[in-house]
């Protein structure tokens, strides 16, 4: 039986039961997958009022088509049981936005350090110019190859940009070749991971 919560709506105060959601297998509900993308699995109603709310519960998205699961957790997540998942890609993220681009960076088969490192390579020349708060990765083109990318303004507003898919086979080939990425933990692979792993690729080429 599912675990029951009490939840407090912010707007008439009253106090109600919910079950949050602590799993998502999108082998056994599929449409789970456009849920939470549009986050409206995560949108709580209360029943008094009709006001509505995100509630962030740790989850667990497993997606066992493409061997992949991702945390959406405050804390580190504990170390998977290494023996079914020797394929598989771990990421634990900590927010709604970095949990549904690295599931949607993830199904596509692509390698979310390579993505990771673009980010941070093209944030850097957006902030030249650009109050930029926010980079996500957006869509992939398959005819042209090149990676599309969401940036949000200060002012909320949101601009695309693109880098070829060049860019993204020369890091991906590097993080394979001359990077270790364990396969038992968890990992948070976002911005400060790869400045991180940036800089230990230049220091290894003599840089």
């Amino acid at each position: 039986m599912s675990k029951t919560e009490k939840i407090q709506c912010p707007h008439c105060k009253n106090q109600s039961e919910r079950t949050p959601l602590t799993a998502i297998n999108v082998a056994r509900t599929p449409e789970m997958r456009a849920k939470v993308q549009d986050l409206s699995c995560f949108r709580w109603r209360c029943p008094v009022c009709g006001t509505t709310m995100l509630v962030q519960d740790d989850c667990l998205y497993h997606d066992l088509e493409n061997q992949f699961m991702v945390w959406l957790c405050a804390e580190k997540p504990a170390p998977a049981d290494l023996a079914p998942l020797t394929e598989y890609t771990l990421r634990w993220t900590v927010d709604f936005n970095a949990f549904r681009e690295k599931i949607n960076v993830l199904e596509r088969g692509l390698d979310d350090r390579a993505v990771e490192m673009m980010k941070y390579l093209l944030l850097a020349q957006l902030q030249r110019d650009l109050d930029v708060v926010e980079l996500l990765f957006h869509d992939l083109d398959e005819r042209t190859g090149a990676f599309r990318f969401a940036a949000v303004l200060s002012d909320g507003v949101e601009q695309y940009v693109a880098m070829p898919g060049a860019t993204y086979q020369r890091l991906r080939q590097d993080v394979e070749e001359r990077l270790f990425t364990s396969g038992r933990d968890f990992l948070k692979i976002d911005l400060e991971w790869a400045r991180d792993a940036l800089a230990l690729l230049h220091e290894a080429a003599g840089g």
